[in-house]
């Protein structure tokens, strides 16, 4: 996506006005503003899935772990960053693209498995899955989210 302009602070200033958003705007924001529409679409949707029910860091790990999936060079690296002040891990992106082979919590492990199955072909998500992922204490809404 570096390729696609994004559009001025100062013009995206006139857009974060109506959204009470405060500060300079991501480049992401700034690239979906291009079309004012989308953004305004958009922006419900970013709010929701910051005001999850699980934790900072678990989010910004899976958002991160999808981004590499995904292959999306430029949400991989933003979303790394952030999950950085969150986790002191070195070498986070092999520590999240190995996560069965590295020690960290069953409930981090079942989310990412979870998440992995989803994306890549989302009928391929089992009951043993879900039912891992309520082992480890989430519930529904968490699943869903």
């Amino acid at each position: 996506m570096p390729w696609i302009k994004p559009i001025k602070q100062k013009e995206m200033e006139e857009l974060c006005i109506e959204h009470k958003k405060e500060g300079p705007s991501p480049l992401f924001d700034r690239m979906l503003a291009n079309d004012p529409d989308l953004f305004e679409a958009f922006v419900p949707l970013q709010k929701a899935i910051k005001e999850t029910s699980m934790c900072d860091s678990l989010r910004e790990a899976i958002i991160t772990f999808v981004s590499m999936k995904n292959g999306c060079d430029f949400c991989t690296k933003a979303h790394k960053e952030a999950l950085e002040q969150y986790i002191d891990q070195p070498d986070l992106l092999s520590w999240l693209e190995n996560y069965s082979d590295y020690e960290m919590s069953e409930e981090w492990k079942a989310a990412l498995q979870y998440a992995e199955r989803l994306i890549a072909k989302p009928a391929d998500v089992t009951i043993e899955d879900i039912r891992r992922l309520e082992a480890c204490g989430y519930t529904p809404k968490q699943i869903v989210e």
